[in-house]
This record gives C-alpha cells, sequence and structure tokens, in this order.
C-alpha cells in the first residue's frame, strides 16, 4: 500500500467514524426528546382528565345461565383431548 491510499483509508475511517457518532448521538437526542414530550402530554392529559363517576351497573357474568357454562366448558374440554 502506499502512502496516499493509506492516508484515503484512514481519512475514510474516521470520517465513517464521525457519521456514525454523528447519527447514534441524533437518535440518542430525538429518543430523548420524544420520553420528555410523552411525559409532558401525559401530565396535561391526568390534569385535564374529566372526573368518572362510578355507576350501579350489574356485571355481565352473572347474567350468564349455568346451561351454557356447561356447554362451554365441554366444548373446551373436547378440544384439549383432541
Amino acid at each position: 500500500m502506499s502512502y496516499n491510499t493509506q492516508m484515503n483509508v484512514e481519512n475514510l475511517l474516521e470520517q465513517g467514524v464521525e457519521l456514525m457518532m454523528l447519527g447514534m448521538g441524533m437518535v440518542f437526542f430525538i429518543l430523548g426528546l420524544l420520553v420528555f414530550v410523552i411525559k409532558g402530554m401525559s401530565i396535561l392529559l391526568l390534569r385535564f382528565e374529566p372526573v368518572v363517576e362510578n355507576s350501579s351497573k350489574t356485571p355481565v357474568a352473572a347474567g350468564i345461565n349455568e346451561d351454557i357454562v356447561a356447554a362451554i366448558s365441554i366444548a373446551v374440554q373436547r378440544f384439549r383431548s383432541k
């Protein structure tokens, strides 16, 4: 290898490392900025969130017929036994 070629390779490696560090730095900065923006939006949403009142609705599971539960249980057992 001649001296000129060696300098060219060193120059290219140096530029490659600089470009890699710049790219990694930009990604780190953007991801960090994204974390702070999401945290800020979360704080704002929690501050202005409407208050939810407790409702006295009956749970859906209370209205299921026992025959349906038995049929589903038998179907699951047959499926698992295959």
